[in-house]
């Protein structure tokens, strides 16, 4: 059976890059390709999502696979499964797969299409994982060879041409991402359940989430009304935060209640959603909180945010790191009537469907023919 595209993945454990790939995968699969990941661990919650249509290849055999030990089984599966595509993400992801290309015969390479989805130049200081610090220094020397990078926002196009070394005809903005599994009758259709003063963030529990000024600016808010905040997402950053919540003195209005499957379980009880981010690829879960028709505060973190709200129309934008402009935009957001179907329009820009087009325009833009 012919492999159309082969998206390389880190793992399954619940990233966003991890969990865009997997997405565009199950949409290119429903689009008539044939599409497969190969997957470095292929435990964890995002396999139970994967499309049945979508090939999984477990570069691991059953465990967890290092991305420095990766590149043998990684050449064997492309030799053995020869797509027409490799696509990678996440800049470790993208080094192993831009060597892996290059030391595949002629006739076996497959055309390589890199995603940054973060802000490079802040990503290689201040990513969570040091593999990934270290692939963006070896990323100008890479990420030129490959046919098509694809940044998420305008922003981050700038920084790979201008940082990293990518020819501007190579970089591009897919100008969507999938982000929402619904249909657009379906997002149309969701209904909130809505809590008084309930403020909803979702994100990995790390630096760059900004979840210390968000307890902040809970403080600060709290002198003020009533509120309570529910932070969805798991990560390094749980004991820091909890010691924080203690000190504040914010145990009966903070919970952190781990990484959840479907976030619209707390989404939709939101009356604020609030992101505080010091850098964001793209902002899946300001999508995601758009697509239930909540108000939405997030800071101006590079690059995502304001590319998503289009300079504040569909949200307000507050500077990073900034507590008591986030508590101001927060209690203001509060006060104010708001149409809960608006924000869908811009959450149907991000569907899986929608990405999945963008993305197969983007491959025949540079030539790629399927069938």
């Amino acid at each position: 059976m012919k492999n159309d595209v082969c998206f390389l993945v880190r793992a399954f454990s619940g990233g966003g890059a991890q969990r865009d790939a997997v997405l565009l995968a199950n949409g290119l699969a429903n689009a008539g390709l044939s599409a497969s990941i190969a997957v470095l661990d292929a435990s964890g919650p995002l396999r139970s999502i994967v499309d049945p249509k979508v090939t999984i290849h477990d570069l691991g055999r059953g465990k967890k696979l290092r991305m420095a030990f990766a590149l043998p089984r990684l050449l064997s599966s492309l030799a053995s499964s020869n797509p027409t595509v490799l696509i990678a993400a996440e800049a470790s992801g993208n080094v192993l797969a831009s060597i892996a290309v290059q030391l595949l015969p002629k006739a076996k390479r497959p055309r390589l299409v890199l995603r940054e989805v973060a802000s490079p130049l802040q990503a290689r200081t201040n990513d969570p994982y040091a593999q990934n610090r270290v692939a963006y220094r070896l990323a100008p020397m890479f990420y030129p060879r490959a046919d098509l990078v694809i940044a998420l926002t305008e922003g981050v196009r700038l920084d790979l041409i201008n940082h990293f070394r990518v020819p501007d005809q190579r970089a591009v903005v897919l100008g969507s991402n999938a982000v929402l599994t619904q249909s657009l009758a379906e997002i149309y259709a969701l209904e909130c359940l809505v809590e008084p003063g309930l403020l909803v963030a979702v994100g990995r529990l790390s630096k760059e989430k900004g979840f210390d000024i968000l307890l902040n600016a809970v403080a600060l808010l709290r002198e003020r009304r009533s509120i309570k905040l529910i932070i969805v997402g798991e990560g390094p950053d749980r004991p820091d935060l909890e010691a924080q919540i203690h000190r504040l003195n914010l145990g009966e209005i903070v919970e952190l209640v781990g990484f959840q499957d479907d976030p619209g379980l707390f989404l939709k009880r939101a009356e604020v959603f609030v992101s505080a981010s010091r850098h964001e690829g793209l902002g899946n879960a300001i999508i995601e909180a758009l697509s239930w028709g909540l108000p939405v505060v997030s800071t101006d973190a590079p690059y995502g945010p304001r590319e998503v709200l289009q300079n504040g129309r569909w949200g307000v934008l507050v500077p990073v790191d900034d507590p008591h402009a986030l508590a101001d935009a927060i209690e203001a957001e509060l006060l104010q009537y708001h149409d809960n179907q608006r924000g869908k329009e811009r959450a149907a820009d991000f569907t899986v469907e929608n990405a999945a087009r963008a993305l197969i325009n983007a491959l025949e833009n540079i030539g790629i023919r399927f069938h």
